[in-house]
């Protein structure tokens, strides 16, 4: 009785992780309590040795950034609803040399999904996740690397589970995003369709089996479209209540507009560890072929692009009004098939910082933050090193 029970709690679990791949976009990830509607305000002072990393202008200036957020997250027993969301904006006080940078930059960022459960076996999720702004998002891998333009990302990933029996259970959905830069990197802009369905098997109390079909097709501006195709074998693992695994691997099946298929493997995997009430940590790697940041600035391109991705993140309380957070972001791209023949750039970012309770709705922090950027060829002019330090306020109300 023990074994269905657990089963029926957990054959749909993380339904929409099988489309996203196992990198997360929401700060309430994990958050098991409702948290009611709370708004915030900061306002940072930094100082960055390398505003525009890519043209080797050497430009390094103070700057300030501030804006406003929101957060909401809602449980009850039929509906989750999570709403996070930041306006901010950037400004750089010395007059930036390069002619291909702007002294102020914008941001807007809002991760939104919706869970309903119509029934015991049936739910329906949505998750969403727009964002506008200039840095990359090592963690979600959206953009490859730090680039001069601004640039536009919205996905929404739209899904049906179906609890079939006690043990088997399934998820149907369709997801789609586009990728829009603001000046020359337009030519890197992208559409993706995504199609899949995963079958979930409740082997144990803990383990959960899983097989995942997916079909993408890729809608480029300045470049080849492609269809994808991958078949994954995975397992969910939870070790504890506060413990998971989750490992997926199979084999991408892809077929590029006006050059041969290639099958080449593929992998997903995730750990996620709430140690004690101070102390947590998460780990992901990945592995796929796919077609961001292919296309070059006089026209050529390159038929694929091989990434190779970690990341590890932790936070700690050393006590109730002092918090600390860091961590790594690797990014192995192998850019091969074109002219250039091929090229590799491996980007390595590292981040720790700290957050202090002054009082109750004030908090202080400090922040710093390294990228190195190593371009085997120069074919796509990324070799630099790049250091940041920040400190700021936060009011909550």
């Amino acid at each position: 009785m023990k074994l269905i029970k657990i089963g029926a709690a957990l054959a749909l679990t993380a339904g929409t992780l099988s489309a996203q791949g196992v990198f997360e976009v929401s700060p309430n990830d994990g958050v098991s309590e409702s948290i009611p509607l709370e708004f915030s305000a900061f306002v940072n002072l930094g100082w960055d040795d390398n505003i525009t990393p890519t043209t080797n202008s050497g430009d390094e200036s103070l700057y300030t950034s501030f804006g406003v957020g929101a957060n909401y997250v809602n449980f009850t027993p039929q509906n989750v609803v999570d709403v996070n969301l930041l306006l901010g904006m950037l400004y750089y006080f010395d007059n930036v040399d390069d002619p291909n940078a702007e002294d102020t930059y914008y941001t807007i960022r809002l991760p939104f999904s919706f869970t309903h459960h119509v029934s015991e076996r049936l739910r329906f999720e949505t998750s969403n996740y727009l964002f506008y702004g200039l840095e990359p998002d090592y963690n979600y891998g959206v953009v490859n690397d730090r680039t001069n333009d601004e640039y536009f990302f919205f996905s929404t990933d739209n899904s049906v589970g179906y609890k079939w029996t006690e043990r088997l259970g399934t998820y149907t959905g369709i997801q789609w995003d586009t990728l829009n830069y603001d000046g020359d990197d337009s030519r890197n802009d992208r559409q993706n369709l995504v199609l899949y369905n995963q079958f979930r098997y409740v082997v144990s109390q803990q383990t959960i089996a899983t097989l995942d079909y997916r079909y993408r097709f890729t809608d480029v501006t300045d470049g080849r479209d492609s269809d994808n195709q991958k078949v994954l074998l995975g397992f969910e693992h939870r070790f504890s209540e506060t413990s998971v695994l989750i490992a997926r691997a199979g084999v991408q099946y892809r077929t590029l507009e006006g050059a041969n298929s290639q099958t080449d493997p593929t992998f997903e995997i995730e750990y996620r560890n709430k140690v004690n009430e101070s102390f947590q940590v998460s780990a992901s790697t990945a592995y796929e072929i796919n077609d961001y940041g292919t296309s070059l600035v006089l026209g050529d391109s390159f038929e694929n692009n091989q990434v190779f991705r970690i990341n590890i993140a932790g936070d700690y309380y050393l006590s109730p009004d002092l918090f600390f957070t860091g961590g790594v972001n690797y990014i192995n791209n192998h850019y091969y098939g074109g002219t250039p023949p091929s090229d590799t750039v491996d980007t390595f970012n590292m981040y720790i910082g700290a957050t202090y309770q002054i009082m109750h709705n004030l908090s202080g922090n400090i922040n710093y933050n390294y990228t190195t950027s190593d371009d085997e060829t120069g074919a796509l002019n990324r070799n630099y090193d790049r250091n940041r330090v920040q400190t700021g306020l936060t009011y909550t109300f």
